[in-house]
């Protein structure tokens, strides 16, 4: 019986010393996983030390890059450009990639920081496995792309290389030939001998210049090779307006409607047939959006213009009638009304600016907010 008690004994001390010894080692809380690991360690747990996030940190519930699936980290080098790290990304546009990175500007990237950016994108191609003979040279045998031009939504360009040596990078390079390229911090090594995916979804249009860099060794006095190559990048549709900065290129192609349009000595009227509107467009750069109330047989303005001026009609002239003649922004009219086909085409996918037609090859470039009826206008060809 003695026996049986200590025995007991001794079983409850081992189960207790077991789960002291469990509560002694504190479980490791993961707070996110290292994103460009230089050096691989494991590091001592500290007792009551728990790193944590910034949890409040209100940038947490818009700039949600790090956070989306498939999504992997890139170091930003002082070439760099969003748009060209997006090629081969359709479905998101530069904009939204930058705000879910909390990047202040799209144009502008942090060298040297960290940005996240969608499966498909250019930077992140792909690693092949491929069979290679090392050599104690580098040699660039072959290096070409599938077409000299492409078109920014198209089927695409690609790629094919051969080369001898130890490792090679593919990567894009700033267009203007005059300026330094160097190979980005995390370019990953592609095979020796290779042809690339059909890369498109290009945003802008122009040069776009690509380069194969092959090395003999991992030291940096090893022999090397590059070559680069050239595509241009034209837009599949035309574009009515003008663009500041890179020419990016428009999402639909011009689209056509009727309409009517009529100058006065203070601004311009114009009616379009897809909208029950008429715009009043005056010479201090404001526009006002007016229901076009006009029914057939509705009587015309009597007013007496003066010589070599004229009187609006129909929807123009009851609109112009109810403003106040003759004594309204517009003043009297400088000619007929004069109807035509107008293009339309937005100035982008999300964009508040419209480029329209006017006539004898006049562009207007209207900027309207949604619900409102105020906006701005510019005449910027013609």
């Amino acid at each position: 019986m003695r026996r049986l008690i200590v025995l007991c004994l001794f079983v409850t001390l081992l189960a207790a010393g077991g789960t002291l010894a469990q509560e002694a080692v504190p479980t490791a809380t993961p707070v996110g996983a290292i994103l460009i690991p230089t050096t691989t360690f494991t590091p001592s747990p500290t007792p009551g030390i728990t790193p944590s996030p910034e949890g409040d940190d209100p940038r947490l519930a818009v700039c949600g890059a790090p956070f989306q699936r498939g999504w992997f980290p890139y170091r930003v080098f002082r070439h760099d450009r969003l748009a060209d790290l997006l090629v081969g990304v359709d479905d998101l546009t530069i904009t939204q990639v930058a705000a879910l990175n909390c990047l202040d500007d799209p144009a502008a990237l942090p060298v040297g920081g960290v940005i996240w950016l969608p499966p498909g994108a250019a930077a992140g191609i792909a690693q092949a496995e491929a069979d290679a003979t090392f050599t104690d040279e580098a040699t660039i045998i072959e290096f070409a792309a599938s077409a000299k031009q492409v078109q920014n939504d198209g089927p695409g360009i690609s790629f094919r290389w051969k080369a001898e040596g130890r490792t090679a990078y593919f990567y894009i390079c700033p267009p203007e030939p005059e300026k330094t390229c160097e190979r980005p911090l995390d370019a990953r090594p592609v095979p020796l001998e290779y042809t690339t995916p059909a890369i498109g979804g290009f945003h802008y249009a122009g040069p776009v210049r690509y380069r194969l860099e092959v090395l003999a060794g991992d030291g940096y006095d090893d022999p090397y090779a590059v070559e680069d190559v050239v595509i241009e990048v034209v837009c599949t549709h035309d574009a009515m307006g003008e663009v500041a900065g890179y020419q990016t290129c428009p999402d639909e192609p011009i689209r056509y409607i009727f309409a009517a349009w009529q100058a006065f000595e203070n601004g311009v009227m114009m009616w379009l047939s897809d909208r029950r509107e008429i715009w009043v467009m005056t010479y201090d750069g404001h526009l006002r959006v007016y229901a076009d109330r006009y029914q057939e047989g509705d009587p015309d303005p009597t007013a007496t213009p003066p010589k070599g001026l004229a009187v609006p009609i129909r929807g123009f002239g009851r609109l112009w009638a109810e403003l106040g003649g003759p004594e309204s922004v517009l003043g009297w009219a400088t000619g007929d009304e004069r109807g035509y086909q107008a293009g339309w085409q937005a100035a982008g996918r999300y964009s508040y600016t419209t480029y329209v037609g006017g006539v004898s090859g006049i562009i207007y470039a209207i900027t309207l907010v949604p619900g409102s009826q105020t906006g701005y206008w510019a005449q910027v060809r013609g």
